[in-house]
């Protein structure tokens, strides 16, 4: 079955495009011979995904030509691609620029309705965050969540780099935002928190490198520890990725 992901929030700089990563990763791992992937870049400032080189990513220019400016139009283009590959799972990164625009093309033109019913499935995946952001990413999730349809999947990813994510003493499980919605709520990923000095820096290099972690611990650039540690925060994040997507 053709399912498309989304990576989608409204605030930049908090992990979507390592979270769709990790989605092209662990989909590419699980396809068979007749499976298809096809991964899609919509970031018109920030093009991060389409940097990678493990797997082949497409860039939408969703700009017009000599323009700054947004069309949304453009956006026909890959929701026609979608519907003309029904045996194709699609990984969608879309940057804070293009998040409101994307939203828009989805609601207005009810296209996730008309995947929906040529038999398509639509996963949402939200990008939550602890620090400063986090009220911001916890209002954008409330947000996204209204206006999707209650047939799409929306899978909470927690990314606990910039701080722990709780509100006057609450984890998020137990915060208004998740009660209110938990019907709505798929399934909650928590990105691994890591030692900064030994996991951190490791893979910090390995996403400026823009490397998978296949690429990274085959890489002579890691010395052995560190394609061990790769090795066990690949194993630790898939096998949560393969609990939901399974």
């Amino acid at each position: 079955m053709a399912i498309a992901h989304f990576t989608m929030q409204g605030k930049g700089g908090i992990g979507k495009t390592f979270v769709a990563a990790i989605l092209a990763q662990y989909i590419s791992s699980t396809l068979d011979e007749n499976g298809k992937l096809a991964v899609v870049d919509t970031d018109p400032v920030n093009a991060t995904l389409s940097q990678y080189n493990a797997f082949e990513v497409e860039h939408l220019a969703i700009q017009d030509k000599d323009s700054t400016r947004i069309n949304e139009r453009n956006f026909d283009q890959l929701i026609e691609q979608m519907a003309d590959a029904p045996d194709t799972q699609f990984v969608v990164d879309n940057g804070a620029a293009s998040f409101v625009p994307l939203s828009n093309y989805l609601i207005e033109n009810t296209a996730i309705e008309m995947l929906l019913d040529m038999g398509r499935e639509v996963w949402v995946h939200p990008v939550i965050t602890g620090g400063q952001g986090m009220l911001d990413t916890l209002n954008g999730l409330a947000q996204l969540i209204d206006q999707m349809p209650k047939t799409v999947k929306i899978v909470v990813w927690k990314n606990t780099y910039f701080g722990d994510i709780e509100q006057n003493g609450k984890p998020f499980e137990q915060m208004a935002v998740y009660k209110k919605h938990a019907d709505r709520i798929h399934a909650v990923v928590e990105i691994p928190k890591y030692s900064a000095d030994t996991y951190g820096i490791d893979i910090e290099q390995m996403l400026q490198q823009k490397r998978s972690f296949a690429q990274a611990v085959e890489s002579p650039g890691f010395g052995l520890m560190s394609r061990q540690r790769l090795k066990n925060a690949q194993r630790d994040i898939f096998e949560r990725v393969s609990e939901v997507l399974s």
